[in-house]
C-alpha cells in the first residue's frame, strides 16, 4: 500500500536525521497522550506494540510517557532490524525490545496493554488473536484511520466490533480514533469477532 511505503520512508529518514525525528515525534505525541489517558497506562504496565516500523515512535513515546517496558513486533525483518538499531542508539534497549514476528501469531500473554499501529495488515486476524489469547483485563488499543483515508490502509476490510471505549484524534492526523477493548476488564467484556 502506498501509505505504508510512504510511512516507512518517513520513519527511515527519522532514524537518520535527529531534527526530523523530533519534528515527526510531535505528530505522534498528542495521539499517544490521548491513548495513555484512554487506557490509563502507567509504569506498572507491560506494553506490546504491534507494527513498529523502522522508527517505532509509538513504542518510544509510550515508554517515555509512562515508564512502562515495551516490546515491539514487526513482521518486516528490515523494519525490525532498523528499529532495534535505532532503539539501541537512543540507549533504550533495556526498556524497549524489538522482535520480528507476525502480529496475528504473536504470544500476547503477560502484556497488560497491547497497541496496534494504523498500518497493521490483517488487522481482523490480529485483533481476533489478541481477544482470544490476551490475559484477563488486558487493554487492547487499535488505531483506526479517518473514514475518507481507510481505503489507503491495509486491513481496510477490518470492521471494528463493538469497543469498550474510544478517543477521537486531531483532524490534522491520519488517525481518526483509537478504540479500546478490555478483555473482561473494567469497561466490560470485550466482544469477540
Amino acid at each position: 500500500m502506498l501509505i505504508t511505503a510512504l510511512t516507512e520512508k518517513i520513519e527511515c529518514l527519522a532514524c537518520k536525521k535527529r531534527l526530523f525525528y523530533l519534528l515527526t515525534a510531535l505528530y505522534y505525541k498528542n495521539i499517544i497522550e490521548r491513548e495513555v489517558r484512554l487506557a490509563q497506562i502507567g509504569p506498572g504496565d507491560k506494553i506490546l506494540c504491534i507494527g513498529g516500523g523502522p522508527c517505532p515512535f509509538s513504542a518510544i513515546i509510550l515508554h517515555q510517557l509512562t515508564g512502562a517496558p515495551v516490546t515491539v513486533v514487526d513482521h518486516n525483518a528490515f523494519c525490525a532490524r532498523q528499529a532495534a538499531a535505532f532503539i539501541k542508539g537512543l540507549g533504550l534497549e533495556d526498556s524497549i525490545r524489538v522482535l520480528c514476528c507476525e502480529g496475528e501469531a504473536v504470544n500476547c500473554r503477560g502484556f497488560t496493554v497491547i497497541h496496534l499501529a494504523l498500518q497493521v495488515s490483517a488487522k481482523e486476524k490480529v485483533v481476533k488473536n489478541l481477544l482470544d489469547r490476551a490475559e484477563h483485563g488486558a487493554k487492547i488499543l487499535v488505531r483506526m484511520p479517518k473514514a475518507f483515508l481507510s481505503r489507503f490502509y491495509p486491513g481496510r476490510e477490518f470492521s471494528a466490533p463493538a469497543w469498550d471505549s474510544h478517543v477521537e484524534h486531531n483532524p490534522l492526523t491520519n488517525v481518526g480514533s483509537t478504540v479500546l477493548y478490555v478483555k473482561e476488564g473494567l469497561y466490560g467484556a470485550a466482544q469477540a469477532l
